[in-house]
């Protein structure tokens, strides 16, 4: 489920949550699904969070692929939507029975709800992650610090802008014709979005999402000033080691490569969503 195909799926979805009675059952199936990608992840997370808002049931109907449920197992899905869905079908491993030295986990599926989650979520990247990057990105020690605080200035942006929380998963992979190996982020929150956010600080009446999403990527344009520089930090970083990003909120997905960048229509859902790509250090 990459940024494009959740634009495909999230119009139907919508339309048939928002058709359904208050008291039924939505059932997000996902039997036929093969991969999914960090950003896909937390989109799963957040559409059955959304379903449950507007319904008094939400299923997983989980996926036939073994590895997958083996991944899904791994990377903490269970744990991530317990409280407002149940899974159902072939079930995920449990946690005895995880081999964590199989798993391409940088960072498994976590919300985002207090301070606390955000320290977590750093001390396990210290933990584990360091020495993947150096190893397979070969990241040195001051772009290891620099991913770090890409993961903790998104983390603080679910905290700080969009009055919700959220969830927060990242994952290593190695393209199979090139060989090149690369981290991916996924972020995402059911909150205000980004141009709600900005409203408190600009005159916003006249943006359209994608010039509220791409003012935001500006060095100076953040709701508050006075801490950190947003997501033109976590621009910043895609654009120094070849990455790119993804930012979805209100109506419009933009994606951002170098410096060029797309603007992409798709339904409203509220909330932000982010997937950061960061590539293999070359030399």
């Amino acid at each position: 489920m990459s940024p494009r195909v959740a634009d495909d799926l999230l119009p139907g979805f919508l339309h048939q949550v928002h058709l359904l009675p208050g008291p039924s059952a939505v059932e997000i199936d996902l039997e036929e699904v093969a991969f999914v990608p960090p950003y896909g992840l937390v989109v799963l997370c957040l559409i059955g969070r959304y379903a449950r808002t507007l319904c008094g049931q939400v299923w997983y109907r989980l996926p036939r692929s073994a590895p997958l449920r083996r991944y899904l197992g791994r990377m903490g899905f269970a744990e991530a939507v317990a409280g407002f869905a149940e899974l159902c079908g072939p079930p995920l491993p449990a946690e005895t029975d995880r081999v964590r030295g199989e798993s391409e986990a940088l960072l498994e599926l976590t919300r985002i709800e207090e301070r606390v989650d955000v320290e977590r979520v750093l001390a396990q990247i210290a933990a584990r992650v360091e020495a993947i990057l150096a190893a397979e990105l070969r990241y040195t020690a001051v772009e290891i610090s620099r991913f770090k605080n890409v993961v903790a200035e998104l983390c603080h942006n679910i905290l700080d802008h969009s009055q919700n929380w959220g969830y927060v998963a990242a994952q290593r992979y190695q393209d199979p014709q090139t060989g090149a190996k690369y981290a991916v982020i996924g972020v995402g929150d059911l909150g205000i979005g980004i141009k709600k956010s900005l409203a408190q600080r600009y005159e916003v009446g006249e943006w359209s999402h994608a010039q509220a999403i791409l003012n935001a990527l500006k060095k100076n344009c953040s709701r508050d000033p006075s801490r950190g520089l947003g997501l033109y930090v976590v621009e910043q970083i895609c654009r120094r080691y070849g990455g790119s990003l993804q930012v979805k909120s209100g109506d419009t997905r933009v994606y951002v490569r170098g410096r060029r960048h797309s603007e992409h229509r798709s339904a409203f859902f509220p909330g932000t969503l982010l997937s950061i790509s960061l590539c293999q250090r070359q030399g």
